[in-house]
């Protein structure tokens, strides 16, 4: 697969080899389980290089990046709702645009900016005419976190320049590459899952698409687990794609995730600080599945 880059500024590549590079995938409300495995980091002082995110986790992947304080993501993560970052227009490419997305990033983002990030942050979208990954590393985080967010059908693909971009998570799920493109040693991947936590049939537009992109992701796991350390799965799966109101719940199973992988983690981080190990998808690659 092609991966089309927004050129890269100028990080500093030491930091990426200490540390865990963070891989935030999609999945709307489910999302917010990135919010617990990021409060587990901080509590257990677990150290990032880096931050890659699609769909939701480039929302809350980039807002941590630029300096956001954990609480206050939180704390604005709990007032947002559907029409906070949706517009209903219907159109030929889409039910709504998702330009409200820019103040969300205006008025809670501590930095506008990739080159301002304190954290190297990678956030993917895809190109809907090659089919290939976008990876943006810097210009404005608004034009790449509307891009990555797009989910096709609901929201109007993102027109930049001649390409027409849309949700980051159909060719990425979780961007586990993208992390490893920044230079992470050691990625560890949050997959949070699309379905929309129905098992009955389809009852509108939005379950048809989205069923139809979870199936299609299963036949990606392959493609990026390989490029993971580790695996985080928190336990979304009974929540629905709108359930924004569940904050609490989400959270609680990414905190969970988190810390039934804290072993594995500090494994890792050890075996890091050996000169004798190799990282970066050529050494000893330690592939697991935190337990619910």
């Amino acid at each position: 697969m092609t991966l089309h880059r927004i050129p890269i500024h100028s990080f500093d590549r030491q930091r990426l080899h200490q540390g865990i590079g963070l891989a935030l995938g999609g999945g709307f409300a489910r999302g917010y389980a990135h919010l617990g495995v990021l409060r587990v980091f901080e509590e257990e002082s677990i150290p990032i290089s880096c931050i890659a995110g699609s769909s939701i986790g480039s929302i809350i992947g980039a807002a941590y990046a630029s300096g956001t304080a954990l609480p206050r993501i939180i704390a604005k993560c709990r007032e947002v709702r559907f029409r906070d970052f949706a517009r209903w227009r219907v159109s030929r490419f889409g039910l709504a645009s998702n330009d409200r997305l820019g103040a969300l990033v205006q008025s809670v983002f501590a930095s506008k900016q990739f080159e301002n990030l304190l954290v190297p942050t990678a956030i993917v979208a895809t190109d809907l005419s090659s089919g290939d990954p976008v990876i943006f590393r810097e210009g404005s985080l608004t034009d790449a976190i509307r891009a990555s967010c797009a989910f096709p059908g609901l929201f109007e693909p993102v027109q930049l320049g001649t390409r027409y971009l849309a949700d980051g998570a159909l060719v990425a799920p979780v961007p586990t590459r993208a992390a490893r493109e920044l230079g992470a040693e050691l990625v560890v991947g949050v997959s949070v899952g699309l379905h929309d936590g129905d098992r009955g049939a389809p009852t509108n537009i939005f379950q048809v698409v989205s069923r139809a992109v979870s199936a299609a992701q299963k036949n990606q796991l392959e493609a990026w687990e390989r490029h993971a350390n580790l695996v985080l799965r928190p336990d979304v799966q009974s929540l629905k794609w709108d359930d924004f109101d569940a904050i609490d719940e989400a959270m609680e199973a990414g905190a969970a995730a988190a810390r039934n992988a804290l072993p594995q983690i500090r494994k890792l981080l050890m075996l890091q600080e050996a000169p004798s190990r190799e990282f970066g998808g050529q050494g000893e690659i330690l592939i697991a599945e935190a337990l619910r």
